[in-house]
């Protein structure tokens, strides 16, 4: 049987392209898929139809080995869920389609600057009206001192440019937040609810900008990674993750990460790619990676995706 589109996921030793490989074994459309990965035992090169060892994305040699496997293996779209990965892509995606047809499943540099930055989060919600957790970049002396007066111990401090819980502190006292305000590349946030408040919400958005699909996942963390996740309508989390997705506006996937804080959905993290929860999406029926393929790739026009209540 020929497959309808050839797709390279890059990073395939990563729990987010995992995800994307499990999104697409799901999918109702043929897809002869490549893998690639720095590590040649990375599981996701054994569940494809084609695996590459590949430089590193930092590697001058990761470009030009990237446009020989898309022209070698007539790749119609590049995915991948890591992040030094995307960068290369969302500088280089005209390039790449331009030389090999290949389109780069990536949002503009604008969209993903704002998610990749937990500063220019917090300050892009601010600006745009929507509910946030007070906070400081850590060698903002006066606000940091300001949102210590106003919410008191423990804050949060986090690297701005992080991911998953690496390099996050709970600052328990002056002595700790003395430590990290000598560090640079931080923000101090006010903690927002609790573990149990928490909630994922992946938002699919069309070339119009409109939002085709939220589903929202009620999740249990370790380490920053989802363990448990539990699907429901959970309407005032659903409406404000629309609300930001709306005023974003990402091309296709979108991750936003909330809790609630005095009854209230408050983000405090967005991420403008597909997410840890990919394939828990797919398999309840909200399979993203597909309506990208079918809208931004195929060029098919866009459907909404199904509201998915339960699971």
């Amino acid at each position: 049987m020929s497959s309808d589109l050839n797709v390279l996921v890059l990073g395939a030793g990563g729990n987010v392209s995992q995800g994307i490989l499990k999104a697409l074994a799901l999918s109702s459309l043929r897809c002869r898929v490549v893998g690639a990965c720095i590590t040649p035992a990375a599981m996701g090169l054994f569940t494809t139809d084609r695996s590459y060892v590949s430089p590193r994305a930092q590697s001058p040699e990761f470009l030009p080995w990237l446009l020989d496997v898309c022209r070698r293996e007539h790749i119609h779209a590049v995915f991948s869920g890591v992040e030094p990965v995307l960068d290369v892509m969302v500088r280089h995606q005209a390039d790449i389609l331009a030389q090999t047809g290949a389109i780069c499943v990536v949002d503009t540099p604008e969209s993903i600057a704002i998610g990749r930055d937990k500063l220019r989060t917090c300050e892009w919600l601010r600006d745009h009206g929507f509910n946030h957790p007070m906070f400081a970049a850590s060698e903002d002396e006066p606000r940091v001192t300001a949102l210590i007066a106003a919410k008191g111990f423990p804050v949060i401090a986090k690297p701005r440019w992080g991911k998953g819980s690496i390099g996050i502190h709970l600052i328990q006292d002056q002595a700790a937040l003395d430590r990290i305000k000598l560090l640079p590349g931080f923000v101090v946030q006010e903690v927002l609810g609790d573990e149990q408040t928490e909630y994922t919400a992946a938002c699919f958005s069309d070339r119009d900008d409109l939002v085709r699909g939220v589903i929202v996942l009620h999740r249990q963390l370790e380490h920053g990674t989802t363990v448990c996740a539990t699907a429901g309508l959970y309407p005032v989390v659903r409406e404000e993750a629309q609300r930001i997705a709306t005023a974003l506006r990402p091309r296709g996937p979108c991750n936003i990460q909330l809790r609630l804080h005095h009854g209230q959905p408050v983000c405090f993290e967005i991420n403008v790619r597909f997410s840890g929860t990919t394939s828990v999406r797919a398999r309840l029926g909200f399979n993203d990676v597909e309506a990208t393929l079918r809208h931004y790739v195929l060029g098919r026009p866009a459907v909404d995706l199904p509201v998915v209540t339960s699971g």
